[in-house]
């Protein structure tokens, strides 16, 4: 046997389980910090549903993360209107989703109906990922390096 070798290889173990535990704590902390500045953003944002009843977005963002840590997930109870807040209805979708990046405008299509449509988007959420994300490859590679 390689006189150290156990020792180095234990050495790299815990320096990987740092790396790691240093990166999934950044990524949920941006994650956390999305969800609070969209919840901020919705807090003044509200709607008749279906049933004639007023509900206000505030409170309605949700968050996680997923996958042991390696990702963190956004969502909003408020069914479908949610997308037609942040995104808009017919003209004012095709504007305000026209101007964002081709994985939001995956999304937004996705509550896409027939285009007619007169709701003003009212992003609450984009506006804190941009916010929140600019940045985060260098707070990873900096994560990386904190021992």
């Amino acid at each position: 046997m390689i006189d150290g070798l156990n020792k180095a290889l234990e050495d790299l173990q815990e320096r990987f389980l740092k790396i790691e535990m240093n990166v999934k704590k950044e990524i949920g902390t941006t994650g956390e910090k999305i969800k609070s500045d969209a919840s901020v953003n919705a807090s003044a944002i509200g709607f008749f549903d279906s049933y004639g009843n007023w509900v206000e977005l505030s409170g309605k963002v949700k968050g996680n993360a997923f996958e042991a840590g390696n990702g963190y997930r956004i969502w909003v109870n408020a069914g479908e209107m949610a997308a037609y807040i942040e995104f808009g209805t017919g003209e004012y979708a095709k504007n305000e989703v026209g101007a964002r990046p081709q994985n939001w405008r995956d999304l937004a299509y996705e509550f896409y109906v027939n285009g007619k449509g007169e709701l003003p988007a009212r992003p609450y959420i984009y506006p804190s990922w941009v916010q929140n994300t600019t940045g985060l490859l260098d707070r990873l590679r900096t994560a990386i390096k904190r021992k």
